[in-house]
Order: C-alpha cells, then sequence, then structure tokens
C-alpha cells in the first residue's frame, strides 16, 4: 500500500469500521493522539507519518506531532481507518485554588513561640511548618516575598535540626547569615563558608549553621564529582536547605552531583525555589530524587517522562519537553512533598508590600577603608596634590560623593551575579540607580533599556511602552528619572531593586509607586541591594529617621528625634572608621 500525493491510502481492502479506533488533539503539545486495537498495517502509516510518531506505552497510544508535513496524512488516518474523536477537557498552565490546609494552628504557634522568635510567623507561614512536619523532606515552591527563608529557619529550629547545612547563590548567603541570627535574636551559632581561607578569616565548621554557595560545594575528579570540603562530608548535618533550588534542575551538573552527595543518610531536607515548576515537568525529576520523593510520583525516570513529560525518543535522543497530566502531577506532588502558595493567595495577611534587605559584598574593601579612614590622605596618594587641596575646600561634601560612587562600584559584581540569578525566575525586574556609569553598564550588559537623566517624557514613554510589550526581563534607571511620570509597569512587574539609597524617602516611595499602585494584582516586592561595609548602612539608617519623622507626622505620634541628615551620616561614617 502506498499513500498518493494527497496523503489518501490507494488501497483500503484492509481497513474495517472499529468503533474503539479514537483519537483526541492535544493542544498543549501539539500532537494527535491515536488509540486502537493492535493492527501491524495501521501502525505502518502511522509511523510513515512523520518521523517523530512514536508509541506510548504508558497511555497505550500512537502519538503523531501535527506539521505541514504530517497534517493531511494524519487527515487521511482519520477519514479512511474511521477513527472516532474523543473530546478531552483541555487543560493549560495548572492553576490550583489555595486551600488552608488541617494543621493544629495553637500547637504550631505554640512551638514558635516557645523558640523567641524575632518575627511572629504569619498563619500561611506556620501552614507551611505544618507540611514540612508532616512529610518531612520538602520542596517549598512559594512565591517570591512569601518568606520562605523564615518558613524553612521555623522548621530547622522547631525540630532542632543541627548542624545545618544551607546551601544558596553567593550573592545571598551573608543576608541568611544575617536573617538566621536575626530571627533567633543571636541564640544560633552560624559559618559563612568561603573559597579560599585568609590568616584573619578561617571557615568555622563548628557553628550550628553553615551556610557556603552553590559554586564551591563540589568540585570536578576524573568524570565525576567530589565534594570541595572534607567537612561536607565528615559532618553529621541533620537537615540541609537547598536556597534557589532550579539550580538543582539539571541532574548532570556539577552542583547537581555535589548535592546528590550531600542528601545522603537520614536527614531532613527542603528545596527552596519561587521558580514555577509545573512550567516543564520534567525539570522536576532531580528535584523530587533530592528530597527522596520521586518513588511517589513514578516507578522511574522513564514513566516519569512518558506520563508527564510527553516523552518520546527522536532523532537525535530523548524529547522531554512536553507536558501531560499536570493536574494529576500537581495533585500527587502537593499530596507527597511540595507546597506553593501565591502572592493573591495569601494577599490578606501579607502588608501592602513586602521589603527585603540583602548583604552584599564589595570588591574594593582595601581601597573604601583607606577613603573611609582618612580620605584627604586617599585622594593625595590616588590623584595627587592638586585635586585634594581642591576636595579639603568642601571635604566633607566631597568624601560623601566619593563614597558612594565608590560603594556602588565595589558592589557591581556582586548585583550582576543576583541579576544573573534573577534571570532564572523569568519575572520582569526595575532595577533602580543613581550613579548613571553603571546603570549603563548593566542596561549593555543584559541588553534591556535604561531610562536616565536628559532623557524627555515622550521617549520616557515610548522605552516604557516597549519595554510592558517585550520579553526583556529587566528595566534600568535612575531613581529620580523613573521614579516619576513612568505609569502602567504595575500591569507586567511586581518586583523593584534599589542598588543604591537616596537621600530623600519620598525618591523611595516614588520609586515603589511605580508597582504599587492600582492595577497591581500582586504583592510587590521591594529589595535593597546593600553592603555593611559601605556607606549604606549610614543612609538606611538615616532614610528610617527620616521616614519615622514623617510618619509621626502623619499619625501624630509623639517621638524623640534623632539627628538625621548629610552632616549625620558623615559623622558616623567617622566614628565607625575610627572604631576599626
Amino acid at each position: 500500500m502506498k499513500i498518493s500525493g494527497d496523503g489518501n491510502f490507494q488501497s483500503q481492502e484492509w481497513i474495517r469500521k472499529r468503533m474503539d479506533r479514537v483519537f483526541y488533539i492535544d493542544t498543549i503539545n501539539k500532537t494527535v493522539n491515536f488509540s486502537f486495537d493492535y493492527d501491524e498495517e495501521l501502525i505502518k502509516w502511522i509511523k510513515a507519518s512523520d518521523w517523530n510518531a512514536r508509541w506510548n506505552p504508558e497511555f497505550q497510544e500512537w502519538i503523531i506531532p501535527v506539521n505541514d508535513y504530517s497534517k493531511p496524512r494524519i487527515l487521511s488516518i482519520i477519514r479512511n481507518a474511521n477513527f472516532e474523536q474523543k473530546k478531552v477537557a483541555e487543560v493549560g498552565d495548572v492553576d490550583v485554588d489555595y486551600e488552608r490546609t488541617e494543621v493544629d494552628y495553637a500547637y504550631l504557634r505554640g512551638l514558635c513561640d516557645s523558640k523567641d522568635f524575632e518575627y511572629k510567623a504569619r498563619t500561611y507561614q506556620l501552614e507551611a511548618l505544618g507540611f514540612a512536619l508532616e512529610k518531612g523532606n520538602i520542596i517549598n515552591g512559594d512565591d517570591v516575598g512569601l518568606g520562605k527563608t523564615f518558613e524553612s529557619i521555623l522548621y530547622a529550629e522547631v525540630t532542632n535540626s543541627f548542624p545545618c547545612l544551607v546551601v544558596t547563590p553567593a550573592t545571598v548567603k551573608y543576608n541568611w547569615a544575617k536573617e538566621w541570627t536575626k530571627i533567633t535574636k543571636g541564640k544560633r551559632s552560624v559559618s559563612v563558608i568561603e573559597s579560599k581561607e585568609t590568616k584573619s578569616r578561617r571557615n568555622d565548621w563548628t557553628a550550628d549553621v553553615i551556610i557556603i554557595n552553590y559554586d564551591i560545594i563540589g568540585k570536578k575528579q576524573g568524570r565525576g564529582t567530589t565534594l570541595r570540603f572534607d567537612e561536607l562530608g565528615e559532618i553529621d548535618f541533620k537537615m540541609n536547605i537547598f536556597d534557589e533550588a532550579h539550580f538543582l534542575k539539571n541532574s548532570k551538573s556539577q552542583r547537581a552531583n555535589a548535592a546528590a552527595r550531600l542528601v545522603k543518610g537520614e536527614k531532613r531536607i527542603q528545596l527552596l525555589t519561587g521558580t514555577a515548576t509545573m512550567n516543564k515537568p520534567v525539570e522536576l525529576w532531580n528535584l523530587l530524587k533530592l528530597v527522596k520523593s520521586s518513588d511517589k510520583i513514578s516507578k522511574d525516570w522513564q514513566q516519569f517522562i512518558y506520563r508527564y513529560c510527553g516523552g518520546y525518543r527522536g532523532k537525535f535522543g530523548w524529547v522531554t519537553d512536553g507536558a501531560t497530566n499536570t493536574l494529576e502531577l500537581n495533585k500527587l506532588l502537593r499530596e507527597t512533598c511540595y507546597i506553593r502558595r501565591e502572592k493573591k493567595q495569601v494577599l490578606t495577611e501579607l502588608p501592602d508590600f513586602i521589603s527585603q534587605a540583602i548583604e552584599i559584598p564589595i570588591t574594593n574593601k582595601k581601597d573604601y577603608e583607606r577613603a573611609q579612614n582618612d580620605f584627604l590622605q586617599f585622594i593625595l596618594e590616588e590623584e595627587g596634590l592638586e585635586k585634594m587641596e581642591k576636595a579639603s575646600e568642601a571635604e566633607q561634601l566631597v568624601a560623601l560623593g566619593r563614597l558612594r560612587r565608590m560603594a556602588i562600584e565595589g558592589k557591581q559584581k556582586a548585583i550582576e551575579g543576583y541579576l544573573k540569578d534573577w534571570i532564572e525566575t523569568e519575572r520582569k525586574l526595575i532595577v533602580f540607580g543613581i550613579h548613571t556609569e553603571t546603570l549603563e553598564y548593566l542596561s549593555d550588559k543584559f541588553k534591556c533599556p535604561l531610562i536616565a537623566g536628559g532623557v524627555s517624557s515622550k521617549k520616557k514613554q515610548e522605552i516604557k511602552e516597549k519595554w510592558i510589550k517585550s520579553d526583556d526581563q529587566f528595566l534600568f534607571g535612575n531613581i529620580e528619572s523613573l521614579g516619576t511620570g513612568v505609569d502602567g509597569l504595575q500591569h507586567v512587574c511586581s518586583d523593584v531593586v534599589f542598588m543604591e539609597l537616596p537621600w530623600r524617602p519620598s525618591d523611595l516611595t516614588q520609586g515603589i509607586g511605580r508597582v504599587h499602585r492600582s492595577g497591581q494584582i500582586e504583592t510587590p516586592s521591594i529589595i535593597y541591594l546593600l553592603s555593611d561595609w559601605t556607606i549604606d548602612s549610614e543612609m538606611w539608617e538615616m532614610l528610617e529617621e527620616k521616614e519615622a519623622v514623617t510618619e509621626a507626622v502623619n499619625k501624630g505620634v509623639d517621638i524623640r528625634r534623632n539627628k538625621s541628615g548629610m552632616k549625620n551620616v558623615m559623622k558616623k561614617m567617622l566614628t565607625k572608621a575610627k572604631k576599626k
């Protein structure tokens, strides 16, 4: 038998009407799927319809991708082999309504109160704790800004799971240390591990909480991976926490292989990732293996990809980028190891926006300390006598400007790393700064637009409209330029980063107002990338004092106002320098 040019069978004597021959259209994966009793001749024609036509043993059906070549042949098979269409419910991305879980809130609240934490857990955070206590090893997929860090610390503390190992991206490991210390009011010893030790800075492996970044947990050994530090294999960690766990989706990567070594044995495991995991189910498999729940979802990888990824052997190997039975998969995940709540689902329990200050390192610490300790001597050594004499005419003003510029220059590498990590979230982000050079560098580095000084109102609107409609993730802007007169961003973005701090709280309010305004359906996340080694800490304190005064005036609250402003910032900077 042969198929004619129009896709019709030239010989049809083998065809007979069969009521059990059915097909349905998979709109998600763009295939037509056939079910029928075994028929050797019919199978030949299905195989001939397209190179990637394949048999799925999990569903007991033949699958043909729809394209210009296969379409007439599919129609011919349906018509001439008497297939009947089976109606199936069309489902897109998984959207499961949030329902409160059955937990004993009084018991969980009592556990937390007994630890005297700095913060009081919200109801949904108690639910996450209850879920972890019930399931053991979990994947915490809570939306960005809901407090996954706090939730995992609660779990470690109430179960007394120490020593505890925390693996994070390099840009946030010191923030983890700061948060853990603050939440426990300094009662828990915390150590951050660096790749290289110095005489003044030795890695402490005796602390309750050991924090290390993904880049240094493993190293190549032959064709495989081994742990970089012997202590990682020798210490009996009671809990492993992996922040931004989507970094571990690729089981063949060095970091994933190292992570697999770390989770061996009896210990509690928490994977934290706010990145949606249901768009590409295959990426879940390695995470499920790490939390030791893969066997609760499928008997093996092959069954998993057949059932949930539309997997098949293509011309160049396994193709696993599909999505099938996603609602079933989501149900199984939530029953076994996965918890996820979105901002809009717990909005009634959230403040009007969530703020987070992230501590980041600087690369010019020595030069910064020299400038801070003796500014005029620093200028003399770096730029000569003439510049030093000119700077001495307004030393404090010049010093403040120079220290702020050195701060952003020192933070630039860490900021770049943070933005690279953000790309994994596939969310849009507004990035505010002050110094044009850094904004221009980042705009060019990430090939994303910039709104800075000198841009007309008309040009601002053009840049804004283009960004809203584009796939560009970042919009960079000077706080004064982008912070005012640019509306509509709230419809596509709810996240803002401030790389630097302005002098006035009102400038921060204007910047936050780009996303925190009418039409916003999510709770905005406001992120500050700061370094305690720099003027950032004094600027932050100054802004808090100014904000307290503003709030006191607006609400009629009597306070004892501290001095704030440029002179006080410089005074505190000099005090810090003397202490060092």
